[in-house]
């Protein structure tokens, strides 16, 4: 003789067999945006040098990069993004300029080789520039160029604070092209 349950019974157990199998497995990750705050600022001024930034090719992705060793990196798969870091750069670019008194013609190119986290907890900035000025009548085109490798020390564990101090890094860059320029 075999004892079947009744219907419902059956039905409830099996759907809170599904709910607490969905419980257990914890669900999708959710993903989360970022946004440089600079990148979302408007320059003070229009009169600034034409920018061009390119960011090393394991940059040029969706992922916030993170070191995970000496000799490799991590793109994460959670944590993007908003909208494509060279143009995030270069609109962060402008208003730190702008708010530094960079000259107003010219052209600036600025080729990013790290932006990222590294395994000491620290935000890491690191590449170069050039800058060649409009040619005038009386004088020849001026051009100079620089490296730069910042750190900023992350104050908190996450995603959040490397992004901020990624941003306060990218800032210090600006200042020292601008410094350098005047």
């Amino acid at each position: 003789m075999t004892h079947r349950l009744p219907l419902p019974l059956a039905a409830l157990l099996l759907a809170m067999s599904a709910l607490l199998g969905a419980c257990a497995s914890g669900g999708p990750a959710s993903e989360h945006s970022y946004l440089l705050p600079a990148a979302g600022e408007p320059a003070a001024s229009d009169r600034l040098p034409r920018i061009r930034v390119d960011v090393a090719g394991y940059l040029d992705q969706a992922g916030v990069v993170v070191e995970t060793a000496p000799t490799s990196v991590h793109a994460a798969r959670q944590h993007l993004w908003a909208e494509p870091l060279p143009g995030q750069l270069r609109r962060a670019l402008r208003h730190h300029l702008a708010a530094a008194g960079a000259p107003a013609e010219g052209r600036l190119s600025v080729s990013v080789t790290r932006f990222q986290g590294t395994t000491d907890g620290n935000a890491r900035v690191s590449g170069q520039w050039h800058y060649q000025a409009e040619p005038s009548e009386q004088e020849e085109s001026l051009e100079q160029s620089g490296h730069f490798d910042l750190t900023r020390p992350l104050s908190q564990d996450g995603y959040p604070e490397l992004v901020t101090r990624l941003d306060d890094a990218w800032q210090a860059v600006a200042q020292q092209i601008a410094d350098a320029l005047r």
